[in-house]
């Protein structure tokens, strides 16, 4: 096989960011356009749960064979196959639209298909970089694509919410589906080294087991998956459902105010990302990690009191940075202690252990909204909670103190 050109120099590369800058911004309009639709169209913010709930489960429960089917073939083509099926389930978001027909449990089916998709989508993604770019330039590729990715994330809830205020939602459905299939054809610019022949056809669930085996073997790698399991239980479904809920609710009401919420958050992302660009962490990356969910966790609970939109801006920008001082350092770790042989298989168990218990958070948080639970009660009991197990985490398992 051929070595990969330098990161500046190669193509490959370039389409894939291409894609990725591009599918974010679709990404980012469309679920800003989506979550306004339920929560101010629809008047059913109770069951905007029920929306990501079913997102989240086929994500989770096909994530797995995700990771192996990462491994058997070609990763461009898995994710150019999983961004045209986006473009036909963004259309036909327009078809139901156009028919009157889209009501909360149509939003639900599409939540489910979407969330399919990204079962197949993320690993291969996060396991077609190390086969494009060499091998010393992994750090700084990943914070590039991870920094310039949030680009689209920034100016996409800016954008959908000058659409909202100008378009009808037909015509923002449509603009995402042109903007995926742009994504779709860079994708298939990609000229990716074929997977390597297995000496053997194994069982799917073989395969299965032994990443898992893999996985739970390998300290660095059950070490965050712990992590990220416990935090994203105790941060998604807040984030997710209390943001719009703190917008309506307790400040302007705004769908403009939403979009410079999650704008800024993506901000954070950017600054996050070209620091860690600039200055990447090559020591102590898990205890990293769990400073930066402390501090998550504390910032999560303050911004459910925020009565002042620049305050909750300054905030979610804050949120932002977190997360991007998370994704980097785990990616590089990830990358560095897995084999090659078995990267797709170990990105999909990371995700499942990442995301795995979101659908209980946004259930968990559904349910206590149900209960007529302030959505300033919850914010900061599950912030604070994730900073304490945190805490608990790093005093307890030495390979967090210890690993570089």
């Amino acid at each position: 096989m051929t070595e990969a050109p330098p990161l500046l120099r190669n193509r490959n590369f370039l389409f894939i960011w291409l894609a990725s800058v591009i599918g974010n911004l679709a990404l980012a309009v469309a679920m800003l356009a989506e979550t306004w639709y339920v929560v101010k169209t629809l008047g059913a913010k109770e069951q905007l749960g029920l929306v990501m709930i079913a997102g989240s489960v086929p994500r989770i429960a096909l994530m797995a064979i995700g990771g192996v089917v990462a491994d058997r073939m070609r990763r461009s083509r898995i994710i150019s196959f999983s961004l045209g099926l986006r473009v036909i389930a963004v259309l036909s978001l327009v078809g139901l639209l156009h028919a009157g027909l889209l009501n909360i449990w149509a939003m639900t089916v599409f939540a489910f298909v979407y969330g399919a998709l990204d079962a197949f989508f993320w690993p291969a993604r996060d396991a077609l970089l190390p086969g494009i770019v060499q091998e010393r330039d992994l750090m700084r590729a990943n914070s590039i694509m991870l920094t310039t990715n949030q680009i689209g994330l920034v100016f996409g809830p800016v954008l959908g919410g000058v659409l909202l205020a100008t378009l009808s939602y037909e015509w923002i459905f449509t603009l995402t589906g042109a903007l995926l299939l742009a994504g779709v054809a860079f994708t298939l610019l990609v000229k990716e080294a074929p997977v390597l022949a297995r000496q053997e056809a194994r069982h799917l669930l073989t395969e299965m087991k032994e990443g898992v085996q893999y996985a739970l073997k390998t300290p660095a790698l059950r070490s965050l998956m712990l992590i990220y399991a416990i935090a994203n239980l105790l941060f998604m479904g807040p984030l997710g459902l209390g943001i719009p809920i703190i917008v309506t609710d307790h400040l302007d009401g705004q769908a403009s105010t939403l979009s410079y919420l999650q704008s800024a958050m993506a901000a954070g992302m950017v600054v996050g990302g070209t620091l860690l660009t600039l200055f990447p962490p090559t020591r102590k990356r898990l205890m990293i990690i769990i400073v930066v969910i402390v501090l998550e966790g504390i910032v999560l609970g303050a911004q459910a009191f925020t009565g002042w939109i620049p305050l909750a801006i300054a905030l979610q920008f804050a949120l932002g940075m977190g997360v991007v001082a998370n994704n980097v350092p785990m990616m590089s770790v990830l990358q560095q202690y897995t084999e090659r042989s078995k990267i797709g298989r170990v990105m999909s168990l990371n995700t499942m252990a990442s995301m795995g218990l979101s659908p209980i958070s946004y259930a968990m948080v559904t349910a206590l909204l149900a209960l007529h639970v302030d959505i300033r009660v919850i914010m900061p009991a599950f912030g604070l909670t994730m900073a304490v197990l945190m805490i608990a985490i790093a005093v307890r398992i030495p390979t967090v103190r210890q690993l570089d």
